[in-house]
């Protein structure tokens, strides 16, 4: 009989298939379950949203007391991004990585302009069950004062009505552009330069056409092969482009990208005709290098007095191996540490010093207890961002001695001078993931600099390095 009417059972099979997708564990898959490990890229509503509904769902699966514990490790806590939850009278249940007890209540806790935030949070998940609140905080990354967002929902606890919720820092608005955390030598990542040429949108429109004459020339707009280009929407008339001043005047109708002949300005046009942003993929001259590599134009629409005009700036491709890389605070392999170390040398090899800036403050290579150092041929330290052994002055290195009387910089110079250029060298320092001297393995990379040799190594210690 089923194998008469092939209708009905195909429509049998489905539903049955759909019921036992239905039936499933909540937890096997959820939609916070992509974030992990990059909750801190966390840059919009709808993002934040469905990881505080991924967070209630693994409360029902697991309890407020196991959630709680959950909360605090590295699947649900990144930088700024982290949960809290509590009374909807500002009794806390827990603030995750805050250290503060179960119990507090910060009712009264009151931002740098005046909002009580905590009682915006109560309003809005009492009278409306979810929603956004806007206040100000001290961000756990910068330690500055800077705008956060956050949503709040409605869930029980114990038979009464609770507060969840979680927010994150906007780095891309107009009050959280600042130099520090947006510029052009931190331009790295994809999101690194959406929020490079959003700020720039931000600056144009406050500034006006003096803003024109910083992009040209201020270093936090131009800087190695980062740099902003801005055209008439209608004529693709060129006003700014930094990378190329020479074009400033021209009109780009007509170009076209070599070798790909991608016609980059006339192909922006045809998407900002029907989007508010994008992207254009290209082979074009770093002008850091001198050599054509894979580039990714970002572009933004923008309307001042009435014209249309673009924003927009680039990003050059590393290679697939360093464009996959882990973050710094998730290398815990030796493969992963020597193309962390491979990757640096590359940056170097492009930026020359202008990748300090990046070595010392981006999320991709400085995070947990990672970090490149960069050692001239007198072991001096170029780059080095702990305090523990930071060189003071500008006499040479090579006697520095570790914990057991070794002399690690003697070889990490001979391991960066070596025939084969790289390699690993072992001695003890201090970790400052827990403040405790450890036996640590640093990989050791040769390369140049200005013509002159540098050593470049970043090291696993004992106590996190994986098999």
């Amino acid at each position: 009989m089923i194998f008469g009417k092939p209708r009905q059972f195909l429509l049998f099979a489905a539903l049955t298939l759909l019921l036992s997708l239905l039936a499933a564990p909540v937890a096997a898959q959820t939609p916070c379950d992509s974030n992990e490990g990059r909750l801190a890229d966390i840059h919009s509503r709808e993002q934040l949203k469905a990881y505080v509904h991924c967070a209630a769902q693994h409360i029902e699966a697991v309890g407020w007391e196991q959630a709680a514990q959950d909360f605090e490790t590295s699947a649900w806590m990144d930088g700024d991004v982290y949960l809290f939850a509590g009374t909807l009278q500002g009794d806390i249940f827990f603030v995750a990585g805050s250290g503060l007890a179960a119990g507090t209540n910060l009712w009264d806790l009151q931002d740098s302009e005046g909002v009580w935030s905590t009682r915006e949070l109560a309003r809005i998940a009492s009278d409306f069950g979810e929603g956004f609140a806007y206040y100000r905080f001290t961000s756990r990354e910068t330690g500055r004062d800077e705008p956060k967002l956050s949503y709040i929902m409605t869930l029980e606890r114990d038979g009464e009505p609770a507060g969840l919720g979680a927010g994150y820092h906007p780095r891309d608005t107009h009050g959280s552009c600042s130099p520090e955390v947006v510029r052009a030598s931190l331009v790295y990542t994809e999101r690194d330069v959406e929020r490079f040429v959003t700020c720039a949108e931000h600056h144009l429109r406050q500034r006006g056409l003096q803003a024109i004459h910083e992009f040209n020339t201020d270093p936090r707009w131009k800087a190695g092969p980062t740099y902003l280009f801005l055209f008439d929407l209608e004529e693709l008339f060129t006003l700014v482009n930094a990378g190329q001043p020479q074009l400033v005047g021209t009109v780009r109708d007509a170009a076209a990208y070599a070798p790909d002949q991608v016609p980059g300005a006339p192909e922006t046009r045809r998407i900002l005709a029907s989007h508010d942003d994008g992207y254009v993929y290209y082979t074009f001259r770093n002008p850091a290098t001198e050599e054509e590599g894979r580039k990714i134009a970002y572009f933004r629409r923008l309307l001042l007095d009435g014209r249309s005009y673009y924003i927009g700036s680039g990003l050059y491709v590393p290679a697939d191996d360093c464009r996959n890389l882990p973050l710094a605070r998730d290398i815990d392999t030796r493969d992963e540490m020597q193309q962390y170390v491979r990757c640096a040398q590359d940056l170097v090899d492009e930026r020359g010093d202008l990748a300090w800036d990046l070595f010392l403050n981006h999320p991709q290579w400085i995070g947990g207890s990672a970090y490149i150092f960069v050692l001239d041929e007198l072991c001096r330290q170029l780059v080095y961002p702990l305090d523990y052994e930071r060189q003071q002055g500008d006499e040479p290195r090579c006697d520095l001695r570790d914990a057991a009387g070794n002399l690690p910089n003697q070889d990490i110079l001979a391991t960066a001078r070596s025939e084969v250029g790289e390699g690993w060298v072992e001695y003890l320092w201090l970790n400052p993931a827990s403040d405790e001297v450890e036996t640590k393995h640093s990989f050791i990379v040769g390369g140049t600099l200005n013509g002159e040799h540098v050593s470049i190594g970043a090291g696993l210690y004992e106590s996190q390095m994986q098999s």
